[in-house]
């Protein structure tokens, strides 16, 4: 017997005998003859009873399959009808989109982290991109570094926008390098890593750049450009992320260092463009004032920069010294004139035995292609010296220079030209009066920079090179990529310095102008996409849908 039918004689069984018990009172009330067959009826009432519950459960049955039936083909004729169709193809092209759409950003954000030449850089300055210089050098690394943040991932990033720029530039140096790691270090969770560093004073945010058993370590000011505000708090302008790691790479990358001195005590100048330069190319930078110190005896060049009054005896003498290196030359000085006129009767006579003299006035450009911003006193100017641009990438670009007091040369068998102007430049005398009229000075060619050389028997040299402007290692003028100041000074001093490593010059990231913009040739592009591109596709779209529909 089926459980429905136990189920079903169970309930049938109880209501029968409900149905007795009632019938019994009943019969207690009437003669006995009639008891047998109220009995008789109450056993046929019980099977009608049953019997009608089996039709009802029956026909309950019917009904539900046929409901279930009826529903099926609702649904049925849901699916299939037009209207479910095309809202069923929309939602369901929809939801691919979707789909894709997600799939597509997160293997597009994967593959730009391995490969980051698929990244697009649209903010103005490329905050977030390296420059090819860094690229060029970090690719051809050979020994392993490891750059160490300290602090957590998280925190680093999350401090504000500024370590957030500068963390998303530091990955891009193992994207380019397999030889370069990364690596974040909490002083706080960690306070014991830094007796690994017991000469250096660590803080949290700073970097340390290692490779084998020489470090370096780059503070909060090496790597952002702040300035003081009248609050006297401190406002970020520029990030200085990639020439402070890629100069610190290289330091603990290089087999030595080349040693350079700046001669003090001749007046205040600003070298700073020029220092910053030899630093990023793993010179070793350092002061002397050879009034009353000796030139260190391992340096390979010492350099006088503007001064504004004449050497002293001493001075010109451990010059000397130090040029004839005690008749093994292979040493160099460095003479960069500022624009002021002054007497220097013991730096003229210094020069002199190097074959040059200093000029007397300030170079006017007078052709106007040859000058830069409008001004006839900063002029573009010409190489004349092909052993000196010969490690240049880019040799087609000018050096540009200002207030240019000419060198002269006197000896033409020990100094050459290096820097030229054009034929149409003219002097102007440091004594010229009201009444000067420059129409009636002869137009010429003038030299802005040059060269004087010794040897010893064995072809050693030693050099004296002077500069005649300023101007030329201005920083601004050292780091515009439309000039190629900052190359061809590296380039010199590798060259003079015997210096085999190849010249890297890096600006930091100028984050005073609007950052999260496009520049003019992004927008140009994006503009011939959009109004171009786009709308062709779309037409193209439309004109298939058409064709297509028309001919079902």
């Amino acid at each position: 017997m089926s459980k429905e039918n136990k189920d079903f004689d169970e309930m049938s069984k109880g209501v029968s005998e409900n149905d007795i018990t009632e019938n019994n009172i009943d019969t207690d009330n009437s003669a006995s003859e009639e008891a047998v067959p109220e009995n008789a009826d109450a056993q046929n009432s019980t099977e009608e009873t049953a019997e009608n519950a089996d039709a009802q459960s029956s026909t309950e049955e019917a009904a539900d399959e046929k409901s279930k039936k009826k529903k099926s083909g609702r649904l049925k004729a849901l699916f299939k009808s037009r209207k479910m169709k095309k809202g069923g193809l929309s939602v369901a092209f929809t939801a691919i989109f979707i789909v894709a759409v997600v799939v597509v950003n997160m293997i597009v954000g994967l593959v730009t982290d391995k490969v980051p030449a698929l990244s697009f850089d649209l903010s103005a300055q490329q905050t977030y991109n390296l420059s090819q210089d860094t690229i060029d050098f970090i690719s051809a690394l050979n020994k392993d570094v490891t750059i160490t943040v300290l602090a957590s991932q998280s925190s680093y990033e999350g401090a504000n926008e500024y370590y957030l720029m500068a963390s998303t530039l530091l990955k891009q140096y193992k994207n380019y390098s397999d030889k370069i790691k990364i690596e974040y270090v909490d002083l706080t969770a960690n306070p014991t890593y830094i007796n690994n560093y017991p000469d250096d004073t660590l803080k949290q945010g700073d970097y340390i750049v290692k490779s084998g058993d020489k470090h370096r370590v780059l503070s909060t000011s090496d790597l952002f450009e702040q300035e003081m505000q009248s609050d006297y708090s401190y406002q970020v302008k520029g990030l200085k992320v990639e020439p402070a790691v890629t100069t610190a790479i290289l330091n603990v990358t290089a087999e030595n260092q080349v040693k350079v001195q700046f001669i003090d005590g001749f007046g205040d100048y600003d070298a700073s463009a020029f220092k910053n330069l030899l630093e990023q190319n793993n010179y070793d930078v350092s002061t002397v004032k050879t009034m009353t110190e000796d030139i260190d005896k391992n340096a390979e060049a010492v350099i006088l920069y503007a001064p504004q009054a004449d050497l002293d005896d001493t001075s010109v003498k451990k010059i000397k010294d130090f040029l004839n290196n005690n008749g093994g030359y292979n040493k160099d000085f460095i003479y960069v004139s500022g624009s002021a006129k002054f007497d220097s009767p013991k730096l003229d006579a210094l020069l002199d035995e190097w074959g040059m003299k200093m000029g007397d006035g300030v170079v006017a450009e007078m052709d106007s292609s040859k000058v830069y911003g409008n001004s006839p006193y900063i002029s573009l100017l010409d190489y004349d010296n092909a052993d000196y641009t010969s490690g240049l990438k880019d040799s087609t670009l000018n050096i540009v220079g200002g207030r240019i007091v000419p060198v002269e040369i006197t000896n033409k068998n020990t100094a050459s030209n290096l820097l030229v102007t054009s034929a149409s430049a003219k002097l102007i005398p440091f004594d010229a009066g009201d009444d000067f009229n420059i129409e009636k000075v002869e137009a010429k060619q003038y030299t802005a920079a040059a060269v004087g050389t010794k040897s010893s028997g064995d072809d050693v040299e030693s050099n004296v090179i002077v500069f005649g402007s300023e101007l030329v290692f201005n920083e601004n003028a050292v780091k515009m990529s439309t000039f190629n100041n900052g190359a061809y000074i590296v380039n010199m001093m590798n060259k003079v310095t015997e210096n085999t490593d190849e010249g890297i010059t890096i600006s930091g990231k100028d984050l005073t102008k609007p950052n999260l913009g496009i520049t003019s040739d992004q927008i140009q592009a994006w503009s011939i996409v959009c109004m171009g591109v786009f709308p062709v596709i779309i037409i193209i779209a439309a004109i298939v849908i058409y064709v297509r529909r028309r001919n079902r």
